[in-house]
C-alpha cells in the first residue's frame, strides 16, 4: 500500500506512517511469529512483489521450492528498505483510537513500547487512514471449563515461537482446531517425539483440504495454477469482472453447463482422496477426510509443504485426530465430550482470530458506517434472489460428512464478532454516503486469498485512485454501489458457508473467485484484465505475478493519456 502510494502521489502528498505494533516487518512473517519450519504454500515466483523478483540466487532458493518463512522475513524487510519504507515505519506501536474530524481529518491516538518496554503514548493527525491490519493479528483465545486449575501450558498458535521450548520437552500435546497452523503444530510436536492430540470440533468447518501436486493428462500442476488459468475459474459461480462473463452463464445457467461443473469438482475431490489415502484402511487417516467437497472449499486449504509425510505420523500414531468439543480441563487432563480424556503437558488453540480491528473508532456514527451495519430486509431479499438468481447451484447448502458416528454437534460460535460482517465496496471502502464521498479511509487485505501478493497490488492501486477521485467507476449512483457491495457480501456468504470451514459470513473468502475479483478491481481503474497477449494464451495459460510488473506506472500513463484527450479504452502497454 506505501509502495503505490509512494509511486502515484505528488511529493507533496508524500507524507505516510506505517504503524505496526510487532516488533519487525511482516505480519504472519515477522521474526517473533516464525516457528520452525513455517514455509509459504506458495512456491518460488508466486510469493512475491511484480517489480520487486525474489532472486534465487540472493535468497538461497531452488526452482519449485516452498519458501521458508525466514527468507520472507528478509524479503519484506529488502523490500522496505528498497522503496524507501524503512524510515517511515514507526514499530512496537498500538493504535489505540480513531476519531473522525468535521474536516475529514483523522485524530490517531496510539502507544507505543519502547526497547526498555516503557509504554508512552502519542497522537498524530492524518487525512487519510488505511486499515491493513489483515486477518491474522489479533487471536482469538477460547476459556474453557477448569482453565484455572490448569497445570500444563496453553497458547494460542500465534505463539508457537516463543513457546517452542514448552512444546519440545513436553511428552503430551494437545492442538485444537483443522486449519493449516494446527497441521504445523502437530507436525512439529510430533518431530520433537511428543504424542499428539488434534481435537476438531464437529460444529465447525472439518480438517483442511491438503493439497499435493496435481496431474492433468499426464502434466503436473497445482491448485494454485489452476486457479489462475482463466478457464478453470469459469467453473466458479462468481459474479466478479465481465471477462469471460458469457462463459460463466453458460456452463451455470442450465444442466449441461452445470453438469460440467460437476465433473471437474468430482475430479478434484477423487484426486486428493487418492493422493492423501483418505479412503485407506487406517481409519485414523480417514478422521482426516474434509467434511464437504472441494467446491466448497474456502481458504480452509493448505498445501502439504512438508519434509516428510504428515499422514504417516497418523499412520504411526505419533498424531491421533479427534472430532468432538472440549467440555473441561482438569490439572492434567483435556475432557471431550465423546467421552475421551487425554493427559496433556501443552494445549495449543489454534483456534482463529478476531477479525474486526481493536481500534476504538468514533464518532458513533462513524464506527457503524466503517464496519457495514445491517442491511434493510427488503433490500437482503432482494439481494440473495439476485445472487441466487446468477449462480443456481448456491440454492443448495453444502453437505457434511462427518466421521462415522460423529454427532453434529451445536452451531458454536468461535468467538466475538461472529456476527459482524465487513461489507465493503470491493471489499475495500464502506459505501456509506458520509464516509465514500469523504475519501478518506480505506482496508487492504481484509479477505482471505491463496493469492494475497496480487490481490494486495491492485487494490492498494485502486486505494489511491479512490483517494485520489480516479477511479473509472459510477460512483455517483449510490443506490447502485451500495447493492453491487451487497450483492458481492451475500455472494461470499453463501458461497464459502461457515459450515463448510468458510469465512464468506464475516469477509471475502477467495479461490478460484480471486482472478476474476482483479479483474474487476482493474476494470474500475480503466485497465486491461486479459494481459497475456492473445486469446489462447488468457484462456488456458496460468496467470502469474510477472503479468502485473509496472501496474502502477501503467495506470500513471493511463491516466495521463486520459488528461491528454486520450480515450479511455485505449491500451497502455506496460
Amino acid at each position: 500500500m506505501a509502495k503505490a502510494y509512494l509511486e502515484a502521489s505528488p511529493i507533496e502528498d508524500s507524507n505516510i506512517l506505517i504503524v505496526d505494533y510487532a516488533s519487525s516487518i511482516g505480519g504472519t512473517w515477522a521474526t517473533e511469529r516464525l516457528y520452525p519450519d513455517l514455509k509459504t504454500n506458495n512456491i518460488v515466483g508466486s510469493y512475491e512483489f511484480s517489480d520487486y523478483p525474489m532472486d534465487l540466487q540472493r535468497y538461497c532458493l531452488k526452482p519449485h521450492q516452498h519458501i521458508p518463512g525466514t527468507v520472507v522475513h528478509r524479503y519484506l524487510s529488502d523490500f522496505a528498505e528498497h522503496y524507501g519504507l524503512t524510515p517511515r515505519m514507526q514499530l512496537r506501536t498500538r493504535v489505540e483510537a480513531a476519531n473522525l474530524q468535521e474536516d475529514g481529518s483523522w485524530i490517531i491516538e496510539f502507544s507505543t513500547n519502547g526497547p526498555d518496554r516503557r509504554e508512552t503514548l502519542g497522537r498524530l493527525v492524518a487525512s487519510k487512514l488505511v486499515l491493513a491490519t489483515g486477518l491474522t493479528s489479533e487471536p482469538y483465545m477460547p476459556v474453557f471449563s477448569g482453565q484455572e486449575i490448569f497445570k500444563g501450558h496453553i497458547f494460542h498458535s500465534k505463539q508457537f515461537k516463543n513457546r517452542i521450548d514448552q512444546i519440545s520437552s513436553s511428552q503430551k500435546v494437545v492442538v485444537i482446531g483443522g486449519n493449516k497452523s494446527a497441521w504445523d503444530v502437530c507436525y512439529a510436536a510430533a518431530r520433537f517425539g511428543a504424542k499428539v492430540h488434534i481435537i476438531m470440533r464437529p460444529s465447525g468447518g472439518g480438517p483442511s483440504h491438503v493439497w499435493r501436486p496435481i496431474r492433468v493428462l499426464g502434466l503436473e500442476t497445482s491448485l494454485s495454477r489452476l486457479s489462475l488459468t482463466r478457464l478453470f475459474t469459469w467453473v466458479d459461480p462468481n459474479p466478479f469482472g465481465s471477462a469471460g462473463k458469457t462463459a460463466r452463464w453458460l456452463l451455470h445457467q442450465n444442466s449441461l453447463g452445470r453438469k460440467i461443473c460437476l465433473l471437474f469438482w468430482g475430479f478434484l475431490d477423487q484426486y486428493i482422496c487418492r493422493t492423501n489415502g483418505y479412503d485407506e484402511v487406517d481409519s485414523q487417516v480417514r478422521m482426516m477426510k474434509p467434511w464437504t467437497s472441494t467446491f466448497w472449499m474456502g481458504n480452509s486449504l493448505s498445501i502439504h509443504n512438508y519434509e516428510t509425510d504428515w499422514f504417516q505420523l497418523v499412520r504411526d500414531g505419533q498424531i491421533t485426530p479427534h472430532v468432538a468439543e472440549v467440555l473441561s480441563l482438569t490439572e492434567t487432563l483435556v475432557q471431550l465430550s465423546d467421552g475421551t480424556s487425554i493427559e496433556v503437558d501443552a494445549l495449543v488453540c489454534c483456534t482463529g482470530w478476531k477479525f474486526i480491528p481493536a481500534i476504538k473508532f468514533s464518532p458513533e456514527w462513524a464506527a457503524s458506517e466503517i464496519f457495514g451495519g445491517n442491511l434493510d430486509s427488503e433490500v437482503a431479499k432482494d439481494v440473495r434472489s439476485e445472487v441466487l438468481q446468477r449462480c443456481p447451484v448456491l440454492k443448495s447448502a453444502p453437505i457434511r460428512k462427518l466421521p462415522p458416528g460423529t454427532p453434529s454437534g451445536k452451531d458454536a460460535s468461535m468467538g466475538p464478532n461472529e456476527a459482524q460482517s465487513l461489507r465493503l465496496c470491493r471489499f475495500m471502502v464502506p459505501t456509506s454516503p458520509r464516509l465514500f464521498q469523504k475519501r478518506n479511509v480505506a482496508f487492504i487485505g481484509a479477505h482471505l486469498s491463496i493469492h494475497a501478493v496480487m490481490l494486495a497490488q491492485v487494490q492498494a492501486l485502486w486505494i489511491v485512485a479512490f483517494f485520489q477521485d480516479k477511479l473509472s467507476l459510477d460512483v455517483e449512483d449510490q443506490n447502485s454501489l451500495a447493492f453491487d457491495t451487497a450483492l458481492h457480501s451475500e455472494y461470499e456468504k453463501l458461497r464459502r458457508p461457515k459450515e463448510a470451514g468458510g469465512t464468506g459470513n464475516r469477509f471475502p473468502d477467495l479461490v478460484f473467485d480471486s482472478l476474476p475479483y482483479v479483474d474487476m478491481v482493474l476494470g474500475d481503474l480503466g485497465m486491461r484484465a486479459k494481459r497475456k497477449g492473445s486469446w489462447w494464451k488468457d484462456v488456458f495459460s496460468p496467470y502469474s505475478l510477472a503479468d502485473y510488473k509496472g501496474l502502477v506506472q501503467e495506470w500513471l500513463a493511463l491516466v495521463t493519456r486520459k488528461n491528454d484527450g486520450a480515450g479511455p479504452n485505449q491500451s497502455v502497454s506496460s
